[in-house]
């Protein structure tokens, strides 16, 4: 009996162990997609009311926040407590134009424990994307 106990017992374990990594990989993805998710409304907004629309990086309160010209808040998101913006970005606001386009291109950097990730928007035609380093 106690054989079978050490054998159930060393078997949770690992799969105790096991669900750590898939947990960080989870929430990793998940702020991703909302990320994404999130930056394509703000884009389909300017383009469907026809104006611009001012999107910032606030490292300090780790937070992302769209606004119109008359200050209307679209998007306000607060990141993950496991997620940082890192300080030194080429990029800590970005206007998203009625035509879809951007005003400029550049990164910003985030931080998930022991992972790099950046979101790169690229010249021309408001298009972006998110990946590791």
């Amino acid at each position: 009996m106690l054989i079978v106990l050490l054998i159930f017992t060393i078997l949770l374990s690992w799969v105790g162990f096991s669900i750590v990594p898939l947990k960080d990989h989870t929430e990793k993805e998940l702020f991703i997609s909302q990320l994404e998710s999130d930056l394509y409304q703000i884009q389909s907004y300017s383009i469907n009311h026809q104006v611009p629309t001012l999107l910032i990086f606030y490292p300090y309160t780790n937070k992302y926040v769209a606004k119109t010209g008359a200050s209307q808040t679209i998007v306000s998101r607060k990141l993950p407590a496991g997620i940082q913006i890192a300080l030194t970005n080429s990029l800590e606001e970005i206007t998203f134009y009625p035509d879809g386009n951007t005003n400029q291109f550049g990164r910003v950097n985030f931080k998930m424990g022991d992972v790099n990730m950046y979101l790169m928007f690229q010249i021309g035609q408001g298009r972006f994307y998110v990946q590791e380093y």
